[in-house]
């Protein structure tokens, strides 16, 4: 299994066919039904976000990705400032392979 990361937001827009279903499944009342095209346009918009990064996983194909972004905070008056990492999605195609 292999885990690079990617800038291919129309294979990140297809992958991302398989959270985006479940969200739609469980939630209708907050999500659309999956457009791939939609999710091209988007993800298109946002790979080049520097404080943004795409995981994909494959063996053989890919199987999924992760988005993750890099959060920077300020210093205030109450902390000094800091980094963090917050996972938007994580997405993992179908049965595994036996």
């Amino acid at each position: 299994m292999n885990i690079t990361r990617t800038s291919d937001y129309a294979l990140i827009a297809k992958l991302n066919q398989y959270v985006h279903d479940i969200h739609a499944t469980l939630y209708p009342e907050y999500f659309k039904e999956y457009d791939y095209e939609a999710m091209k346009s988007f993800f298109k918009g946002i790979v080049g976000n520097k404080d943004f990064t795409f995981l994909l996983l494959e063996e053989e194909e890919p199987l999924g990705y992760a988005w993750i972004e890099v959060r920077n905070y300020p210093e205030s008056a109450f902390r000094k400032p800091y980094r963090s990492v917050y996972v938007h999605q994580i997405s993992i195609s179908g049965e595994p392979k036996k």
